[in-house]
This record gives structure tokens, sequence and C-alpha cells, in this order.
């Protein structure tokens, strides 16, 4: 009789254990009851209240820049030197050279500035990229006109690009030294020219 009532009391007793663990289980509680910005899969989120990601900012319009050309320009003496400037979103904005080793403003937009009546400004309008370029031209070039110019365009703060020329003179070339060279004027009436 002995295990007849033992049986059920250890039934009671593992109902009671099994009993009593359902009852302290709880679920964990969330740190943050409300949905985070990132919880796409909750519906109680309105999509028209997420940030959007505007690629092509139309309120700012854009600024003049300098585009990429060649800053170093050779001549001999005698040529015509051009010094190239291309500028890109230029608009109401206005494009002065200068000669950056005495600052001699040489040139606002078209109109020429310098008493030297050998310098000039030749625009090309370049509608393809939005650009045109304002080349400072110097006819009949020397050697007092080596040096750094700049291009400048009036923004706030101003940008400028500089530009440098170098004039070269080839009878006073290295080859000048050479006894295997010599520099002839005019050409002999033979048409041969001796070279050594």
């Amino acid at each position: 009789m002995k295990m007849k009532t033992s049986l059920p009391i250890s039934l009671l007793l593992l109902l009671m254990l099994l009993n009593t663990s359902m009852v302290n289980a709880k679920p964990k509680a969330k740190g943050n009851p409300e949905p985070g910005p990132w919880d796409w899969q909750n519906e109680q989120n309105d999509p028209s209240s997420y940030a959007v990601f505007n690629p092509y900012p139309v309120s700012k319009p854009e600024q003049p820049e300098f585009m990429k050309i060649n800053r170093n320009i050779s001549a001999v003496v005698g040529e015509t030197a051009f010094l190239p400037c291309r500028v890109k979103n230029l608009d109401e904005y206005t494009v002065s050279w200068i000669r950056a080793d005495d600052v001699t403003v040489l040139s606002v937009g078209h109109l020429a500035f310098s008493s030297d009546a050998r310098i000039s400004v030749v625009q090309v309008s370049r509608p393809r990229l939005s650009a045109s370029d304002w080349n400072l031209s110097i006819e009949n070039a020397s050697l007092v006109d080596d040096g750094m110019y700049e291009c400048q365009v009036n923004t706030n703060p101003k940008i400028n690009y500089k530009v440098h020329l170098k004039v070269t003179d080839p009878s006073k070339a290295a080859q000048a030294d050479s006894p295997y060279y010599d520099v002839v004027e005019r050409a002999p009436a033979s048409g041969f020219e001796q070279t050594h």
C-alpha cells in the first residue's frame, strides 16, 4: 500500500513543479516601447515622415569654377602668346587678367586696361561645357612678357587660376654655344647654310 500512496504524491509534486515554472516565465521587456526610426516592419510608422535624399539641390545656384586647362604656355619672341582660362557657370560674374609679378590689371571682361596695345582678350563660348574661354592675347611677345599671370573671377571670396608664360629667344638658346650651330640672319644667295 505504501506504493500506491507514493505514486499520487509524486505525481502531485510533479504537477506543482510544472505549475510554478510556468507562472514565473515572463516575456522580456523592450528597451523602448516606441518604434525606432529604422523599424520598417512596424506598421505604425508613417512612410511620409521618413527623410528623403535629394540628389539635385535646387536652391543653391552653382558657383563659377575653373576647368582644367594647360597652365604652362610657351611662346617664341615675336609670336602671339595665348594664355588660356576656361570658366564654367560664369553667369553674372566677370573675368579679369592680372600680371602677378607687379599686380597689374590687364583686363576686366572684354575691356583691356593696359596701355600696351599688344594685349587683348579673346572670348570663346563653349556651350557644350556650359563654359567659356577667356584667353589673354599678347601680340609680338618679348622676353619682358615672361612670367606668371592670373585669371580671376570676382566671386566672394575671389577665385583665380595661375598661368605661366615662358618666352624664349631661339638666338639665345643653349645650342648657340655649340661649335656646330650658327644663327644665320638671312640665307646666303646660294641657298645653302654652313652648319660646321
